[in-house]
């Protein structure tokens, strides 16, 4: 069984069905302001927690005009929308399951108090009801409000236990918190409760990010810095010893950013434990390597990564339908692969994500 561990719906096509918000926040559901295909689509709202300017550093829409790349990215955001043709490519493509994850999930994360609670309430109903009757097809991803900390154990087992997820998202900080704060244990004490993994899926925004006006650079550092934030956090600051059977898959950043932390981290452990880590009662890269999940590309290097965190820990992901999408060619890559072994290929390319997930 083949499963791509990270796919994305475009909620941006419909953000006034997304978040058909009702009752308090009726009037602050989004708005078509013009029509047409992704590249040309706008919704008026106030749904971003970002300044205007980093929103304007980080649009990128221009990657998606059918004129360029002879049309095929345009194609594949057309091809996303309609279920049974995406479910169709991912059959051809002879991919069993597809994890979903939403395109820009901030407004749900990073919005604070009610009203941030209030969308991803709104989000996740409306991807368990896109993924509903798809024979188990899609594994949507629960939103998980960090805005909001004290709705998130709450959110996480109403999709859980009532919608059926597999999984909930963990963003890689709140505007007010990092991970480490005891305002997200009672989070990390349910996902244990339930047996179900946090996913951190970082974006090309963010604190270091935010000053950029350049897609390119912004894309390019946010996502491993993102997950570093979110990483170091749960490590040294002691949420995998307060939860040790909590796990934590980090996407989009490839392998090698993983180990690298790892020796960090463990550089000045001995050096810093007593002062200011006295709970930790192992090194940090052992933590890393008992509740730790990276995704992996195709084409990348995976030797270091089978080495030190283990052949069962990567799991394959194509970022469809998005501009940097490996699909379908990831499936022709890791299977030209001569540097694992049959049966590495298939915990690649499915069976860890299966497990990780209890599928």
């Amino acid at each position: 069984m083949l499963i791509d561990a990270d796919t994305h719906v475009r909620e941006d096509y419909c953000l006034d069905e997304v978040y058909d918000l009702k009752g308090e926040f009726a009037d602050r559901k989004p708005k078509l302001i013009s029509d047409g295909d992704y590249s040309r689509r706008r919704y008026q709202h106030s749904l971003s927690p970002w300044p205007a300017a980093a929103e304007t550093g980080h649009a990128h829409k221009e990657l998606y005009d059918p004129n360029r790349w002879e049309g095929r990215v345009a194609r594949m955001q057309e091809e996303s929308r309609d279920i049974d043709r995406r479910l169709q490519a991912f059959r051809d493509a002879g991919i069993s399951k597809q994890v979903i994850f939403g395109t820009n999930m901030d407004p749900a994360v990073l919005n604070r108090g009610p009203f941030g609670a209030a969308l991803a309430t709104a989000y996740n109903d409306w991807l368990a009801k896109l993924a509903k009757s798809r024979g188990g097809a899609m594994l949507p991803v629960a939103i998980l409000p960090l805005g909001a900390p004290e709705a998130m154990a709450g959110e996480l087992r109403r999709c859980v236990t009532g919608l059926g997820f597999k999984a909930g998202l963990l963003g890689a900080y709140s505007l007010d918190h990092t991970l480490d704060e005891a305002v997200f244990d009672p989070l990390y004490a349910e996902a244990e409760r339930l047996d179900v993994p946090l996913f951190v899926h970082p974006n090309s925004r963010g604190e270091m990010t935010n000053r950029f006006k350049n897609f390119y650079i912004m894309h390019t550092l946010a996502r491993p810095t993102n997950c570093t934030a979110a990483l170091v956090g749960l490590v040294i600051g002691g949420v995998f010893e307060r939860f040790p059977k909590l796990r934590v898959a980090f996407f989009e950043c490839n392998t090698e950013w993983l180990l690298y932390w790892m020796h960090r981290m463990d550089a000045t452990y001995e050096y810093l434990k007593d002062l200011y880590a006295p709970y930790l009662t192992m090194k940090p890269s052992d933590y890393v390597r008992r509740n730790c999940w990276l995704t992996c590309e195709g084409h990348e290097p995976l030797g270091a990564a089978i080495e030190q965190i283990g052949e069962d820990r990567l799991m394959m992901a194509s970022d469809y339908p998005h501009w940097d999408a490996g699909f379908p060619f990831m499936i022709k890559e890791f299977k030209e692969r001569t540097d694992l072994t049959a049966r590495q290929k298939g915990m690649v390319m499915g069976e860890n994500v299966r497990a990780l997930m209890r599928l």
